[in-house]
């Protein structure tokens, strides 16, 4: 108790506080006892608090009483509760902490007026809490909370969350990959790990497991253990779990959120909430993990601008300094592009115009001078459609060596030098809403913010690119909540024909093959059935490829030649022989909406549908 004797409260003040104890200042009870509503004073000024009075029958002493005080006396946080004072005195076992006007979580899973936005809050608020004690209480030891649950997340007058109740908490060694503690089970039913409970090994993983439990009841709005109509309870861990893989989340989510969570933020949010849960504890995420991603839910429930990044191409950087990002404001027209440039793009500039007001941006680029600066006007109804371009080498780095702008009535460009290394982006239902990218000496990268008209923009094609017949023309996209499930390919040296598979619930459906397969032009000897499975949290977010004639069989057309499918867990492919062309798309802030293209005897063009999140 050395060094906390500041923190010791008389018991008269504390009964005081209370009206000692009385029933009109009772507001909950846990597993440590009652909870009561005081006012103390402290310094001269008077202060709301929770009193927390132990009562030995739930099955908490003293260690936990201590243990209390030891955490919250030497960690402070803006997401852990703060321990005023603690009496110890008269048989007495209290502790004293800032009053949550909101109380605990569980109260509120239900409740429609806790939106969604406050749900992603909480959520977030709460992992930066965990974060802070599995990472950043000491260079030499974690905390591992072994009780989280929603009763144990308080939410403040300002629906902030606090983590509470540290008396079940155990302090492990943080030098080592992976910290464990061999100690008896414990925590609460239907949150606790089961592994945990299997080997009596503790982890961090273990509140890790518990926090995805918490998430799950944030999304769905019920708590851990939930009655079933036969009255039987269940675990909501393992109802979600199986509903994620089936691809039937919608069906458990608190009906009251369904209409106002946007895609993207549920993906996201369910897909952590997910990682949480996983079975082998080496596939659990870290809670630093979860605070980034837990985070961009949240920016992509609140971001109100409705563009989809694609790209990038070039040098990829892990210095965040080298980023460089240009976006038009609102009301702003891209009416000039300022391009340094010789061997290389050495750096960018672009002017908007606004209310007949020009606005210059920030030089991109341009620690290195080049041979000449050109410039791209654009007329008042001129508007980009597309840019093209090549990466090459400079003093051992990659760069973007040339650059084209294709807009609605011409091509600018190209400046620079091209090499063979191209890149190809056109678009169209979107208009262009800026570039970023990588950029030091050099534009060492590129990609393009792109804003849609419609619900759904189209990037490329890649490949063959005059029109061909109607009948040539194929298209497939998929429906809102649908998942892409398989796709099945046929190819030889070149791309023959496609087939998509997608599930909505339990249901799934097969497209019309893609290309038409011709029987007689290419023997079945001479063609290979490849097949691309799909995990229900797994998202196509990059696709590559390459293009050349084709061969053998109706030769002398420009198709595809391979393609591979980048997800956010591996990469498929490449299917088909790696020759000719190179093209590759990626984006990262849109959701992968569907292909479409040219076929004939062979996949003769490809491009993607992306929808904005």
């Amino acid at each position: 108790m050395e060094g906390v004797q500041h923190l010791k409260i008389p018991l008269e003040d504390i009964k005081l506080a209370t009206n000692n104890f009385g029933d009109d200042n009772f507001i909950a009870s846990g597993g440590f006892g009652k909870v009561y509503l005081g006012e103390l004073i402290l310094s001269g000024q008077p202060i709301t608090v929770a009193v927390k009075r132990l009562d030995r029958t739930f099955g908490q002493g003293d260690r936990e009483f201590f243990m209390e005080i030891q955490m919250l006396s030497c960690y402070k946080h803006k997401n852990l509760i703060s321990l005023i004072g603690f009496c110890y005195e008269g048989g007495e076992s209290i502790l004293v902490y800032e009053h949550a006007k909101h109380g605990s979580l569980d109260k509120y899973l239900s409740d429609s007026n806790l939106s969604w936005t406050q749900r992603l809050q909480i959520s977030l608020g709460a992992a930066c809490g965990f974060n802070y004690l599995h990472n950043d209480v000491g260079h030499q030891h974690r905390v591992l909370h072994r009780d989280i649950k929603s009763s144990n997340i308080l939410l403040n007058e300002n629906w902030e969350a606090k983590i509470s109740d540290f008396g079940l908490s155990k302090i492990g060694p943080s030098n080592v990959d992976l910290t464990f503690l061999v100690t008896n089970a414990c925590g609460t039913v239907g949150y606790v790990d089961p592994e945990y409970v299997r080997t009596g090994i503790l982890t961090k993983e273990s509140d890790v497991y518990s926090f995805g439990v918490v998430l799950f009841e944030i999304l769905c709005g019920r708590l851990a253990l939930i009655k079933t109509y036969q009255d039987e309870r269940r675990a909501l861990s393992s109802l979600a779990k199986m509903y994620c893989e089936d691809n039937r989340l919608e069906e458990i989510i608190d009906p009251n959120l369904m209409n106002k969570v946007k895609v993207g933020s549920l993906k996201q949010f369910s897909t952590v909430a997910y990682q949480c849960l996983r079975e082998n504890r080496s596939e659990r995420p870290t809670m630093g993990w979860i605070v980034q991603n837990l985070h961009k839910a949240l920016e992509l429930q609140d971001s109100s601008k409705g563009f989809i990044r694609v790209g990038t191409w070039g040098r990829r950087s892990e210095d965040p300094q080298n980023n460089w990002s240009f976006e038009l404001e609102k009301g702003h027209n891209l009416v000039k592009i300022t391009i340094d440039h010789g061997d290389g793009i050495n750096s960018l500039m672009f002017t908007s115009e606004s209310e007949g007001v020009l606005h210059d941006s920030d030089k991109c680029g341009g620690l290195a001078g080049g041979e000449r600066v050109s410039e791209v006007i654009l007329e008042g109804d001129e508007k980009i459609i597309g840019v093209n371009g090549t990466t090459g080498f400079q003093d051992g780095f990659i760069i973007i060596s040339s650059l084209s702008f294709h807009t609605n009535k011409r091509t600018h460009g190209p400046f620079g030098r091209a090499t063979e290394t191209v890149f190809s982006i056109p678009w169209d239902k979107g208009s262009l809403f800026g570039f970023y990218g990588v950029a030091r000496y050099y534009i060492d990268s590129i990609g393009i913010y792109v804003k849609p008209n419609e619900e759904i923009i189209r990037v490329g094609t890649w490949g063959k690119t005059n029109p061909g017949s109607p009948q040539n023309v194929w298209s497939f996209q998929l429906e809102k909540n649908q998942h892409l499930k398989k796709i099945t390919i046929k190819h030889n040296d070149s791309i023959i024909s496609l087939i998509f598979t997608t599930q909505y619930r339990s249901l799934t459906h097969t497209s019309e093959r893609v290309g038409h397969d011709w029987i007689g032009y290419i023997p079945d000897s001479q063609r290979t059935v490849s097949e691309v499975l799909f995990d229900w949290n797994e998202e196509i977010n990059s696709i590559n490829g390459t293009i050349d004639f084709s061969t053998g069989y109706c030769p002398g057309y420009r198709v595809i030649t391979s393609i591979s499918f980048v997800t956010n867990k591996k990469t498929h492919g490449p299917f088909g022989k790696k020759r000719g062309e190179l093209f590759s798309v990626s984006f990262d802030s849109g959701s992968f909406a569907g292909f479409y293209g040219l076929a004939g005897a062979y996949i003769d063009s490809i491009g993607i549908y992306l929808r904005t999140l």
